[in-house]
């Protein structure tokens, strides 16, 4: 049976939910009058925008680790405003053995003020490989595409394309060889293994690894689609007293505080453009924050029940040219401390302590509080 060029799945007229299908009567159509056949999923997207159904998570883990064993050079895609989430060494573990070449993509939702340069030397801190396995990329403004696209023109054979949802494998795809697989606004849509080629090499787009541990799983795609960063993200800079809580959408809660009582911790949270920031010291509103859901506070795109999420509170001391990773949703950057976080958030969600991205240019006194 065909596959479809869109998504890869094979074609079938059986399972609706299930990648591939198609109503038979539209296919015998489309065959008849010589049209592309492409499954119902991979159409609904391309004319509607709309997502019909998603593999299944365990299907596609147990996919890709058969997939791992059949290539010699592995193209690992990450999220570089998400690295926490997305970089999982997890998954670098079992590639031992491969060539893997590291790609840093989204570059262009970082601030203007984080040089490429200044990147690479904090990528090869976190990543386990040479500085010429390690490239960082933007498919907006195609930064670090031609240098990636050379490299790969110098392997020979195939290559096996991976990364969990979200960190847009399919754009770069794309970008890297003007080929027309499905793009998706919606996150985690390519299905089997699609083939395309760089001169002598194939690539082969895997589907997205499905997680769970980031505050962005918790929506379904369509919200994800919402929250996602299309454009650099935005900072703002909080000085908080011990008695203030800042909401970072509705799902996180954040204190924060110094030993020394007479001083007040400063630091930025960096989060996407349309995530909210909320500081706020009222009782009625702590009591009653899920009806400002979709709102003031977002994410959630809508109504939510939080009695049916179990929430942790996390204790994390953080040093200046310090900062607090909360995956799948923002981070922190330190800049008076060390700061006593309490991070509310589901219990699903990590919370990581790393060395700074974003060293500060000016020194802050950090005895003073002006």
């Amino acid at each position: 049976m065909a596959k479809c060029p869109g998504c890869g799945a094979e074609i079938q007229f059986d399972h609706p939910g299930k990648p591939g299908f198609i109503p038979y009567e539209v296919y015998n159509k489309r065959l008849e009058e010589g049209k592309e056949i492409v499954c119902q999923r991979c159409f609904k997207l391309k004319h509607y925008g709309m997502l019909v159904s998603d593999a299944d998570e365990d299907e596609i883990m147990e996919f890709i680790m058969k997939a791992i064993k059949n290539f010699k050079h592995i193209i690992y895609i990450f999220d570089v405003f998400d690295f926490e989430g997305t970089y999982r060494p997890e998954i670098v573990e079992l590639l031992s053995g491969a060539n893997v070449l590291y790609v840093a993509n989204k570059f262009d939702t970082l601030p203007k003020t984080v040089s490429g340069s200044q990147l690479k030397e904090w990528l090869k801190k976190q990543i386990p490989a040479k500085s010429s396995e390690i490239f960082i990329t933007s498919t907006k403004n195609g930064f670090g595409i031609s240098k990636l696209k050379k490299e790969l023109e110098n392997l020979k054979g195939s290559a096996l394309v991976l990364g969990v949802t979200n960190v847009g494998k399919s754009s770069l795809l794309k970008a890297i060889t003007n080929s027309s697989a499905t793009i998706s606004p919606y996150p985690g849509t390519t299905i089997g293994l699609i083939e395309h080629r760089l001169g002598s090499l194939k690539l082969f787009d895997s589907p997205g690894i499905v997680v769970n541990d980031r505050m962005i799983d918790l929506f379904d795609p369509e919200c994800q689609s919402k929250i996602l960063a299309k454009g650099e993200v935005t900072r703002k800079t909080f000085k908080p007293f011990p008695e203030e809580t800042i909401f970072v959408g509705g799902l996180c809660q954040i204190k924060a505080e110094m030993k020394d009582v007479n001083l007040r911790p400063i630091f930025q949270i960096f989060a996407p453009e349309n995530v909210t920031f909320h500081k706020t010291k009222n009782q009625n509103f702590l009591q009653n924050y899920p009806k400002h859901f979709g709102k003031l506070l977002f994410p959630p795109c809508g109504k939510m029940d939080v009695e049916k999420i179990a929430f942790k509170d996390e204790k994390v001391v953080v040093n200046v040219n310090q900062e607090l990773s909360i995956s799948g949703l923002c981070w922190i950057n330190v800049k008076r401390g060390p700061v006593e976080f309490t991070i509310r958030v589901p219990e699903n969600v990590r919370v990581y302590a790393r060395e700074a991205l974003m060293k500060p240019k000016r020194k802050i006194n950090q005895n003073s509080e002006n």
